[in-house]
C-alpha cells in the first residue's frame, strides 16, 4: 500500500442482494443482521432496504455499523485499495482513497435519490431489495495470522448449499453412468 494510505487490517468483504415479500417482513432479517454484528462475527459497511409498496410508492432505509469518521477511513482503504489496482501506482492509490472516503461517508451506497428511485421502480409492487454490504470480522485475525507467517490465499470462493446439492446430483449421476458403462462392457472404463 502506498506509504500516506491509512493501514488497517480488514476480513472478507461480501455483498448481497436479498428479495423479500413486504408481507412477509417482520424485522427478522435486520434482528439476524444486528446479532451477528454485534457477537463480532460481521461489521455492517453498508445496508439499503428499497421498498415498493402495495400503493407503488417508494420507501428506503439504510444503515451502518460505522461513525461517519470510520466511513471516510474505511472508504479510504477501500479505495485507495481500487485505485491501486486500476493504476498499479501509488498516486492511483491516493486518488482512489480521496475518492473513496468522499463517496462512503455518504450512506446508501453513495447512490442518489433518484437511482434510488429508479431502482425502486423495478422492484415488483409488494417486493423489497435488501442491498447489504459487511465485512466479516471473524476472519480478521485469521488473514493477520496468515500475513506474519508469510501464507497466501490461492483461492476463495463460497458455494450455496444448492450449489452442493447439484454437484452431488451431479457426481450421482455420473456414477451411475460409470457403473452403467461398466456393466455393458465387462469392466471399468
Amino acid at each position: 500500500m502506498a506509504k500516506n494510505m491509512p493501514s488497517q487490517t480488514i476480513g472478507p468483504v461480501q455483498f448481497v442482494v436479498i428479495g423479500l415479500d413486504n408481507d412477509k417482513l417482520k424485522g427478522q432479517v435486520a434482528r439476524e443482521l444486528r446479532a451477528a454484528s454485534e457477537k463480532g462475527y460481521i461489521r455492517i459497511l453498508d445496508a439499503l432496504a428499497i421498498q415498493k409498496r402495495q400503493d407503488g410508492t417508494i420507501v428506503s432505509l439504510g444503515a451502518t455499523d460505522l461513525s461517519p469518521d470510520e466511513r471516510m477511513q474505511y472508504g479510504a482503504i477501500v479505495g485507495g485499495l481500487m485505485g491501486l489496482g486500476a493504476t498499479g501506482t501509488e498516486e492511483g492509490a491516493v486518488a482512489g482513497a480521496e475518492l473513496g472516503a468522499e463517496a462512503f461517508a455518504k450512506h446508501d451506497f453513495g447512490l442518489s435519490d433518484d437511482e434510488i428511485r429508479a431502482i425502486g421502480n423495478e422492484i415488483p409492487v409488494g417486493k423489497t431489495a435488501l442491498f447489504v454490504l459487511f465485512e466479516h470480522r471473524w476472519a480478521v485475525r485469521l488473514k493477520e495470522t496468515l500475513q506474519k507467517s508469510g501464507g497466501v490465499v490461492l483461492a476463495q470462493g463460497m458455494v450455496s448449499p444448492e450449489s452442493l446439492m447439484m454437484l452431488g446430483a451431479d457426481l450421482a449421476a455420473a456414477s451411475a453412468a460409470a457403473d452403467q458403462y461398466e456393466a455393458s462392457h465387462g469392466g471399468p472404463a
